[in-house]
């Protein structure tokens, strides 16, 4: 049938293409409405896709959200949305006056918890190569750290460390990207004052630059210390360069904690002990676990990439994005001379007698 994809800006190209394998594996076409926040991209794409497929194949339609969501009310055989959770509900609720089954892939606040027995600054490196790209807009990147207290120090000491290696400075440095918007900048400073507010402690990671630079809409790596779930940044998914430390005295403690939270997209566990891993997977649910690494799961094309829960419905990449596009009917081709179901025919005396024979 037809399949409608909402994509988004953070990856307006990816995002925008890599739910296609699947849709046209599956002997579907498709409608793809791009984000109206990555305008040039928008309109690059309405260019040139119909330089390379028919129209009944696949077609771009651009425009604000009120077209996005004139767009998640039409009569799709499946719909796709990649974005927040909110605009997930009201996209769901748009497509369910339709009946149209949807695919949500939405977010949430990805855990990174870190055993004692692994090394740490391995884990810081794995943790901020991923938390700085894009500069945090990414529905996977980790969304706070939960670590041993006695660790702490030293996550701050080799974050500083880390970051200064890999990024000398941010604001006139093109490898260290903006925030998508002034809404998303200032909402991010705004969990930043929240926090402070109420007792966090603000640790920017670079000791030359403020915390954020106007001009350039940047905001500079900043871990966030002695949080509680009282403060928005604990609330809310961040989607920036913000990574709240959590400490814990024992790993059953940080599993209740994200056990008593939504459910995440992804989890990432760093631990050497085999048992320990196990452990970890079976008492937490996500859309994915990584152990050891952070983000790896995506590059996998044959895994299924998905949430569950607050975080997303439904999964795609691979085989799994075949199946999600298709409708599995069932076809049965009876004989001319096969008895078919007219052994159902009446009267049924007989045959209900026959069956108290069997049971008696």
């Amino acid at each position: 049938g037809v399949v409608g994809i909402i994509s988004p800006w953070n990856f307006p190209l990816n995002l925008a293409f890599s739910p296609l394998a699947g849709v046209f594996a599956a002997g579907n076409r498709a409608l793809l409405k791009p984000s109206e926040l990555t305008p040039k991209t928008s309109a690059l794409l309405a260019q040139l896709v119909p330089q390379y497929f028919d129209e009944t194949e696949l077609h771009v339609i651009t425009g604000d959200a009120e077209v996005g969501a004139a767009f998640s009310a039409l009569p799709f055989d499946h719909l796709i949305f990649t974005g927040s959770t909110n605009v997930g509900r009201s996209v769901m609720r748009a497509a369910a006056e339709n009946l149209v089954p949807v695919t949500l892939e939405l977010g949430g606040k990805s855990p990174v918890v870190i055993h004692e027995d692994f090394d740490l600054n391995t884990a810081i490196e794995r943790i901020l190569t991923i938390k700085t790209f894009n500069a945090g807009q990414i529905c996977i990147s980790p969304d706070y750290v939960l670590l041993p207290k006695q660790q702490q120090a030293d996550f701050i000491e080799h974050a500083k460390i880390f970051t200064q290696s890999i990024f000398p400075t941010y604001f006139d440095n093109d490898d260290y990207t903006s925030i998508i918007s002034e809404r998303h900048f200032q909402r991010l400073l705004k969990l930043i004052e929240d926090a402070k507010s109420k007792g966090a402690t603000i640790i920017t990671l670079n000791t030359d630059e403020t915390i954020a630079d106007t001009a350039s809409r940047k905001i500079a790596p900043t871990l966030i210390l002695d949080v509680h779930d009282d403060m928005l940044v604990m609330q809310e998914e961040i989607f920036g360069p913000l990574l709240p430390i959590k400490t814990y005295t024992s790993m059953e403690e940080a599993i209740n904690y994200i056990n008593a939270h939504p459910r995440p997209l992804a989890a990432y566990y760093f631990g050497q002990d085999k048992l320990a891993q196990q452990h970890f997977a079976t008492q937490t649910t996500s859309g994915a676990l990584v152990v050891n690494d952070v983000m790896t799961h995506v590059l996998v094309e044959n895994l299924p990439f998905g949430g569950v829960g607050a975080s997303g419905i439904g999964a795609y990449h691979g085989i799994h994005g075949f199946r999600r596009f298709s409708h599995a009917k069932a076809v049965v081709i009876q004989s001319e001379s096969g008895e078919s179901n007219l052994r159902l025919r009446a009267p049924y005396q007989q045959k209900f007698t026959a069956l108290q024979d069997i049971f008696n």
